[in-house]
């Protein structure tokens, strides 16, 4: 998925610099903003397991890599808070982490935290990283454990589990929060872009097998038609020409449909290229385990007199053929996509006992 750098917490370079076609967006690693969106309302969640469960698809995220420093470092902090018993009154004395490996994860993720926005944003402006601190409102205290822990001796627990609070609450307000409010197709725009996306796909589907029906049956219909304009038009060239002119017109109106889709969709792919792939992913998901174009329309439905000869799923390959060819990088990311949603799946149910 792609994100615009114009968005809470891709002002700086805390992504790896993974660049799109468009120059101005940024690969991430989850399929859809509702995922994100799940991912961050379990984190932060009063629920161990929910958070727990969080982590698990950070992990998932951080294995497909362009995982940004910010979530990283926010899944780093909740990983040691939910060992850490000050946290957790449900662990008691079990906890298997020492005060001292515990003061010292706490350290490490405060110190990638400063290096990875911080620091790249010091290097960035050619500023000092106190400049650079107060620049991103970034709390004092999270710079001083940086350099102590670098320098000097370790901080005390109780100071760094302080820390790890501060540096979450700052987190919340640098990206988890603002990224929230600046997705551009949030709630009900979500809804209406993916309903967009789908009925441009189902228009070119249908358009592209009405065509392909045609020319199925075109080498027959060609032939009785030229021996029944023979009869009727005789040697008159125009009135020959103007027979073909209106049995072509129904094909015509079929490509401009196809056109205009094809149009659309490119306009929706270079704008929302995850969207327009989650749904496709959807679809042909769907599609396995169905015989026909259920989603669509009773007066939309293409209607056959035998039985069909493509499967649901044999339906969209024109489609996807058809768009891959404006966008080559589609059937990459397309693969990759269905194979993400298959594992977010599989995960899901795993998490729920569904298996």
């Amino acid at each position: 998925m792609e994100v615009d750098q114009s968005f809470p917490g891709f002002e700086e370079p805390t992504t790896t610099d993974v660049l799109s076609s468009a120059g101005g967006n940024k690969l991430v690693p989850w399929l859809s903003w509702d995922e994100w969106d799940s991912v961050r309302d379990s984190l932060f969640s009063s629920s161990p397991p929910s958070v727990s469960s969080a982590l698990r698809r950070i992990s998932t995220w951080r294995s497909r890599g362009c995982l940004p420093v910010v979530i990283e470092v926010t899944a780093s902090i909740l990983e040691i808070q939910q060992k850490d018993p000050f946290f957790r009154d449900d662990l008691g004395d079990d906890a298997s982490d020492s005060e001292e490996m515990l003061s010292m994860m706490y350290c490490m993720a405060i110190v990638r935290l400063v290096n990875g926005v911080v620091e790249k944003t010091r290097k960035k402006t050619e500023v000092s990283i106190g400049e650079a601190a107060d620049w991103l409102n970034i709390p004092r205290m999270l710079i001083d454990i940086r350099h102590e822990a670098s320098h000097r001796d370790l901080p005390s627990l109780r100071l760094v589990r302080l820390a790890s609070v501060k540096a979450l609450d700052w987190l919340k307000s640098y990206y988890w929060e603002p990224q929230k409010k600046s997705i551009p197709s949030h709630g009900d725009g979500t809804a209406n872009l993916r309903k967009e996306i789908k009925s441009r796909l189902f228009e070119l589907a249908i358009g592209l097998k009405i065509k392909q029906a045609t020319r199925s049956n075109s080498s027959l219909a060609k032939e009785k038609r030229i021996k029944h304009c023979e009869r009727l038009c005789g040697r008159n060239k125009f009135l020959s020409l103007m027979a073909g002119n209106q049995q072509s017109s129904k094909s015509a109106s079929f490509m401009r449909q196809i056109t205009k889709a094809l149009k659309h969709l490119v306009r929706l792919y270079s704008s929302y290229s995850s969207e327009v792939v989650s749904v496709l992913v959807e679809l042909l998901l769907k599609a396995s385990d169905s015989s026909d174009f259920t989603e669509l329309p009773k007066d939309d439905q293409v209607s056959h007199s035998t039985d069909r000869v493509w499967s649901a799923f044999d339906d969209w390959k024109p489609v996807i053929a058809k768009l891959s060819k404006k966008e080559p990088e589609l059937l990459v990311t397309l693969t990759k996509g269905a194979l993400e949603m298959i594992d977010t799946q599989e995960a899901m149910k795993h998490e729920s006992g569904n298996y």
